[in-house]
């Protein structure tokens, strides 16, 4: 048995009981108590870095919500605001109204996940497996899957159809390398990380207190580990370097240069040809945030490369202005 008064005088240590005995109730309770002392090291770190407890905040808004039953289904993309940044979901967006099936859906603004392309979001979530071609597809339904094309065109036949031999070598120089320098424009240089991603964060979590929440510092943390992680798997190098980076910036532009003489070759007003199609639509979702939003240098000062290569071609601007007019209009 160890004295109460002596055991909270070891090393400092703060004293935790154990076993407390009772005592009969025509007697006083025994003073006598069974202690445990802490470790000093646990100590030294619960110290330095004490406990805090956050304002509860409710569930992303990505949770799946009922889908009223006039439509056909429900999509989650990442916040949408005026000023949507996030590629894939202006990519998706694009495709349902060009297709002339938007007001079909239940739109929710999902939070934004860490990887520029996640696999989680955006996404269509179906009430019930849709049957095409005699074979039933998932209920939740990917852009860029086999799924998501078959069951486009199961809903919108006058809408382009996506040939995968003829146009999947296109979308890879945006799936890639547009892709590669738009992360590492926005997530990788500082001032425009900063400036237009973080304070875009929170709209998904646009009912809980901002200033509480620990899930907007969580996700940014995890967007820019993530960002590094992806173009470090793309190009194949162990660190991004400043070598890399002007690597990545010189694929861009080929990306760029490739998409813009299929226009000038084709002399058609879309890439896909008289009417604007996936690819369209894909390079519209990268395209318009980059010629809209006030991208920085790795420096934070002048221009970034990336929208000054897009400004440079007239062709795509246009592309991008007459895609955009038609969505603004649908």
């Amino acid at each position: 048995m160890v004295d109460s008064a002596s055991a909270s005088d070891m090393s400092g240590s703060a004293s935790v009981p154990l076993q407390t005995k009772s005592a009969p109730s025509s007697q006083q309770p025994s003073s006598d108590v069974m202690y445990m002392k802490v470790p000093s090291l646990i100590k030294t770190v619960f110290d330095k870095f004490p406990l805090i407890k956050y304002a509860e905040a409710p569930l992303p808004s990505a949770c799946i919500f009922p889908t009223p039953s006039e439509k056909l289904g429900t999509v989650f993309v990442q916040a949408i605001t005026d000023d949507l940044i996030y590629p894939q979901s202006i990519r998706l967006l694009t495709i349902l109204k060009l297709a002339g099936v938007f007001d079909k859906f239940t739109t929710i603004p999902s939070s934004p996940h860490a990887a520029p392309k996640s696999g989680s979001v955006p996404y269509i979530f179906l009430p019930s497996r849709p049957k095409v071609d005699s074979d039933l597809l998932p209920r939740t339904i990917y852009p860029e899957s086999k799924a998501f094309y078959r069951w486009l065109a199961s809903i919108a036949p006058s809408f382009p159809a996506f040939d995968p031999a003829q146009q999947n070598p296109l979308l890879s120089l945006v799936d890639v390398r547009l892709r590669d320098a738009w992360v590492l424009t926005l997530y990788l240089y500082p001032l425009n990380y900063s400036s237009i991603f973080v304070p875009r964060l929170s709209h998904g979590y646009s009912q809980s207190d901002r200033t509480k929440s620990i899930l907007p510092q969580i996700l940014a943390y995890t967007t820019s580990h993530d960002a590094q992680k992806l173009l470090r798997r793309s190009t194949g190098v162990p660190r991004i370097t400043e070598t890399t980076q002007k690597s990545i910036i010189a694929n861009a532009e080929e990306a760029l240069d490739a998409l813009a003489n299929i226009l000038a070759v084709s002399g058609t007003f879309y890439l896909n040809g008289g009417k604007p199609g996936v690819l369209d639509a894909a390079v519209y979702g990268y395209l318009w945030p980059i010629l809209s939003l006030d991208f920085k240098n790795m420096k934070g000062d002048g221009q970034a490369e990336l929208k000054r290569m897009v400004t440079e071609r007239k062709a795509l601007v246009e592309l991008v202005n007459r895609i955009h007019d038609q969505v603004c209009n649908l």
